[in-house]
């Protein structure tokens, strides 16, 4: 017994210790990546699932609660994928196995999403991920024309996100440091009174059911954000979000950490500064804090409880509201398969944006009498690689209504990206368009690559759907 605590007690040290520098490898590369892998590790266990229970028991094992990050990040990208899209089965059925349930059917107002969605979402919690089927209304009140089988709900998810995620919403911030990455308002009470909270947990819920249909959407959010997203934030890393957080603050703090003189020169006492919208509160660090001096002898404690305000405490209530909106749509156990950078290309997509033109190119499907040695064809993928990465976006939304890259690359997208052959006798006959809901875009035998070029950034450009001609 006593050999065996031994060992129980090393392996928990060890498993203890190599999580923390895998930690701190996410945020700072200590090694090559591929060091961390166990080659073919899992590979069989997932290959033989089937099922959603069987997929979801695979989280009990012992390597993906521990150290899932021995396994390649792709492997656990496509357990994700397939724990997510049997679980879509269970819950809306499928046209495969003719059992698809009927759709909740949303109507949303053009120019009221968020209010709309908010409207019409929000109680729905663990229901959202039912089957949503979104009709737009236009300002008359009329439903526009267009049938949902799927890509209206994408791009009114990809626009409401957009727009809940957006900081002049003033329930998210901008970093101060490098990546302008999202965290909680601290303020949001005071742009928003006592339905702040409500906001935050409809914020989880709009994100949840992103990764849930998966959906791409453009939030980069703060690390220590996607800890809490996670379940597990480490509190060893605090000066580091600190300094992504608040640069300025951080190297003051700094500043105090190596101060040679008398720290009571600096007349600092154990309380932090807020400002909410100009009005400013002294907010105490321990009892009777205003009371206490820092001095050399508690000045590390006092960084500490500084960089633990402001990381963590000033945003707790925010960020609780928001990680349990999420979590009543995805799972968190789900979720513990990724470190925060992979979760992140998990929520944005691979490639920080940018769209790979030659996994594009790869998985492109052509119908309709197109190959992929017409020389139509050849015109498109020359003015593609010619895009910029606004033009990709702006691409990709108008054929798939998803700004950004699948996580797992165009492989992965159903049904896949096609481009449909359109005969015409002259260029102005027709413009290029879109089926959403079945990722196709119906390209015109356009008489030259110039025309091509201008006729399909107008269309893609011009944010119009399915009245478009």
């Amino acid at each position: 017994p006593q050999q065996n605590y031994f060992g129980m007690s090393l392996l928990s040290a060890s498993t203890k210790t190599m999580r923390n520098l895998y930690d701190r490898s996410s945020r700072r590369p200590l090694c090559v990546p591929k060091l961390w892998i166990v080659e073919d590790l899992m590979e069989r266990e997932i290959g033989r699932c089937k099922t959603h229970k069987e997929y979801t028991a695979l989280l009990t094992n012992p390597i993906l609660m521990v150290c899932p990050f021995l396994v390649a990040f792709k492997r656990r990208l496509t357990l994700f994928d397939q724990i997510i899209k049997t679980n879509r089965i269970l819950v809306q059925g499928s046209n495969s196995q003719h059992n698809l349930k009927p759709a909740l059917v949303v109507r949303i107002m053009r120019g009221r999403i968020l209010e709309d969605g908010l409207k019409y979402l929000n109680s729905l919690g663990r229901n959202l991920r039912q089957r949503l089927s979104v009709s737009y209304l236009n300002q008359g009140g009329a439903i526009e024309p267009g049938i949902d089988a799927g890509g209206l709900f994408k791009e009114f998810w990809t626009d409401l996100s957009n727009l809940a995620f957006d900081v002049n919403y003033a329930l998210f911030r901008a970093t101060e440091g490098a990546g302008q990455s999202m965290y909680p308002n601290p303020s949001s009470r005071a742009a928003h009174g006592c339905e702040h909270i409500k906001l935050f947990e409809f914020l989880g819920r709009i994100l949840g059911k992103a990764l849930y249909e998966g959906i791409t959407i453009q939030p980069q959010f703060a690390h220590f954000l996607l800890s809490f997203l996670r379940g597990d934030y480490n509190f060893l890393h605090m000066l580091p979000d600190l300094q992504c957080l608040d640069p300025q603050l951080y190297g003051n703090l700094m500043f105090l950490k190596t101060y040679d003189g008398d720290a009571t020169d600096l007349c600092l006492s154990f309380t932090v500064s807020d400002n909410d919208f100009g009005d400013n509160k002294e907010i105490p660090l321990i009892p009777n804090g205003l009371n206490i001096e820092v001095t050399n002898a508690n000045k590390h404690l006092y960084i500490g409880l500084v960089a633990k305000h402001h990381v963590c405490d000033r945003v707790r209530e925010q960020s609780e509201a928001f990680t349990r909106g999420l979590w009543e749509v995805i799972d968190r156990s789900w979720l513990r398969l990724f470190n925060e950078p992979e979760l992140q290309v998990l929520i944005s997509g691979s490639s920080e944006g940018k769209l790979d033109i030659k996994d594009l190119k790869a998985h492109t499907r052509y119908s309709g009498g197109f190959t992929i040695l017409d020389k139509h064809i050849v015109r498109f993928w020359n003015i593609v690689s010619g895009m910029s990465s606004k033009q990709h976006a702006c691409l990709l939304r108008f054929v798939t209504s998803c700004e950004r890259s699948p996580p797992l690359g165009f492989a992965t997208i159903d049904p896949p990206f096609t481009i449909q052959r359109v005969g015409i006798s002259r260029d102005s006959e027709k413009l290029p368009s879109a089926s959403t809901c079945f990722n196709i875009l119906k390209l015109p035998t356009y008489s030259s690559e110039k025309v091509l070029r201008e006729n399909l950034l107008y269309s893609i450009e011009s944010g119009a759907g399915f009245e478009l001609t």
